[in-house]
């Protein structure tokens, strides 16, 4: 018990401190290997970061990210405006729904929060602004919705969480779909009650015609993720390889779409911007798994979950317990370190109150996806306030009620697991 309190103070004390969470990572495992394992030779460090990264379901992430940027090159983006437009545009305060539902489609491609927060608030926000809405609301509105990024599939979180909880990543991937529809839906809720109270408009009539076209023009790349997870569901390919063929799809139709393939220029910056994310990705995943073998050594899940069975046995609690450090955890950790760090020490905890590693790690990833929009840390926040040139504390008063919405639905799933597991369940079987 005291060498897992002492890894943990070494640890958040770093964090506190300042120090990059990689850095932080590492330094945590050498400091204890130094001290507390001697006859250990620190070399061990180098070679677990490498175990930890050479892994082949992370190949996933790097060809998501892929398709991205290619999918960024194209008229994509226009495409699912006009779709959003069809749907929720005559409703009262339009452009805020689009907002949401455009980010709704948007994560099953991107899979990425800051993605979903730039490429859409960059044409959005201004949007709104011209609109008349207010400025706060405008950023709060993004930044929120870009949470959905990282739950519905493909999510690049939802491949780390499978990595370090063992699972299938199509079942998180399956599993992250209702969350991901109940937490824009909510957000929705939000937007109308917003649209009422301060009469934002609807957006001009479209006749069924133009709707029609709309849905049309946008069917090749909001069927991207259809293509994905159904192909994976199908057997047609691994989750690796529909991440290969999610970049070649890209591609093609982004080549039909712009009438034209793109140039090597192009595609260089799209294979440099991909590789600057990746590395911080991969040396934060390779680090994780350093700190996760010395918490191992340390014995540290096992330190936690006595402590919190000696507070209480109730499965309910217990859970409670689950929510409240990711939402807190989630204000000062990244997702992705955050993951790689509780999954070992809360999952056998979760499994002996019966919890299903499914259900867990899916409430998991949504629960410390509600840190991108929360501060100091959320990296969304900065990315909203560097597009629209507000200060955070500008519209952090409009995000709360977007974000309560969020920790709702974070709740509902947490405490009725079909929620998650009725999916998997019904498409891979128990």
């Amino acid at each position: 018990m005291e060498t897992a309190t002492l890894v943990l103070i070494i640890f958040f004390m770093l964090i506190v401190l300042g120090v990059p969470i990689g850095y932080g990572m590492l330094i945590t495992a050498v400091i204890t290997l130094k001290f507390l394992h001697p006859h250990l030779p620190l070399i061990i460090v180098p070679q677990r970061v490498f175990s930890g990264i050479n892994n082949f379901i992370l190949l996933c992430i790097p060809f998501f990210m892929l398709a991205g940027e290619i999918m960024g090159l194209t008229p994509l983006f226009d495409r699912l405006m006009q779709l959003s437009r069809a749907l929720v545009g005559r409703i009262p305060g339009a452009l805020s729904h689009v907002n949401i539902v455009v980010s709704m489609f948007f994560a099953g491609i991107t899979g990425a929060a800051t993605a979903d927060t730039s490429s859409v608030g960059g044409i959005l926000i201004p949007a709104m602004r011209k609109d008349g809405y207010k400025d706060g609301y405008t950023v709060a509105v993004t930044v929120s919705s870009s949470t959905i990024g990282v739950i519905i599939p493909p999510s690049n979180l939802m491949v780390v969480a499978a990595l370090a909880s063992g699972t299938s990543v199509a079942a998180l991937f399956v599993g992250g779909i209702i969350p991901g529809i109940l937490s824009g839906l909510s957000q929705l809720v939000v937007s109308f009650i917003y649209a009422l109270r301060y009469g934002f408009p609807k957006a001009p009539p479209m006749t069924w015609k133009e709707r029609g076209w709309a849905i049309l023009r946008s069917a090749p790349a909001a069927g991207m993720p259809i293509i994905i997870v159904g192909g994976i569901l199908g057997g047609v390919f691994t989750p690796t390889e529909a991440s290969a063929v999610s970049v070649l799809y890209a591609f093609i139709i982004g080549s039909l779409m712009m009438r034209k393939i793109p140039n090597l220029k192009q595609l260089w910056e799209c294979f440099l911007a991909v590789a600057a994310r990746l590395g911080a990705v991969m040396f934060c995943v390779g680090s994780a798994m350093v700190l996760g073998w010395i918490f191992a050594k340390a014995e540290v899940p096992d330190a936690v979950g006595n402590f919190i069975v000696s507070l209480t046995t109730n499965p309910l609690l217990i859970i409670f317990g689950f929510l409240i450090t990711y939402i807190i955890v989630g204000t000062f950790l990244d997702p992705l370190p955050a993951i790689l760090i509780f999954t070992p020490i809360f999952l056998p905890l979760a499994r002996s109150i019966g919890m299903s590693v499914i259900h867990f790690a899916v409430v998991m990833v949504f629960g410390f996806a509600i840190g991108l929009i929360t501060p100091p840390v959320g990296s969304c926040l900065y990315v909203g306030a560097a597009i629209s040139g507000l200060k955070i504390e500008e519209f952090a008063k409009d995000l709360i009620p977007f974000i309560i919405s969020i920790v709702f639905v974070l709740f509902l799933i947490a405490y009725i697991p079909p929620l998650v597991t009725y999916l998997p369940e019904l498409l891979l079987g128990k």
